[in-house]
């Protein structure tokens, strides 16, 4: 009696290990999915930028202007959920300060969205130099945003 009472209770232990690790890796596997959907939305704010940067050097189609500027408003709001709890960790390049200081990184995300909204209505005015100076204030929240709550990237120098 006594090896059947000690061994329902080894298996009992085995499998709340196995649970409890079972939990761990898919709560380690939810948060390193939600890295990478913030590391895809990063990319994807980078990119509009960068068109849009692109089309006010006259390298790019005007007419795609208003797109990638409604777009940047899309962006602006999903990038306010992409900082979940608990991915302050691993390969990301975000700042501790992003969870330590909640209030400050919605007022970063909150300026972010209103130079973003200021730029698509810019866009859709069609008036370049208006367009330019929004687009200013856009590059000017992200580098708010970046010189607070991201790490510092190390410079490649060209050759």
């Amino acid at each position: 009696m006594r090896r059947l009472l000690l061994s329902v209770i080894a298996i009992a232990f085995s499998i709340t290990m196995l649970s409890a690790n079972g939990t761990a890796m898919a709560q380690d596997a939810e948060t390193e999915g939600a890295i990478k959907y913030r590391k895809a939305v990063m990319t994807a704010v980078r990119g509009h930028m960068g068109a849009m940067a692109g089309i006010l050097k006259g390298s790019g189609n005007k007419a795609d202007l208003t797109t990638h500027a409604n777009a940047m408003v899309s962006m602006s709001k999903i990038s306010a959920t992409v900082f979940s709890e608990g991915s302050d960790f691993g390969e990301t390049t975000a700042l501790p300060a992003v969870w330590e200081k909640p209030d400050d990184f919605a007022m970063a995300i909150k300026a972010f969205q209103d130079a973003a909204a200021n730029v698509a209505t810019a866009a859709k005015g069609g008036d370049m130099a208006a367009f330019g100076q929004a687009f200013g204030g856009l590059g000017k929240s992200c580098k708010d945003c970046h010189e607070n709550f991201r790490e510092k990237k190390e410079k490649k120098w060209k050759k």
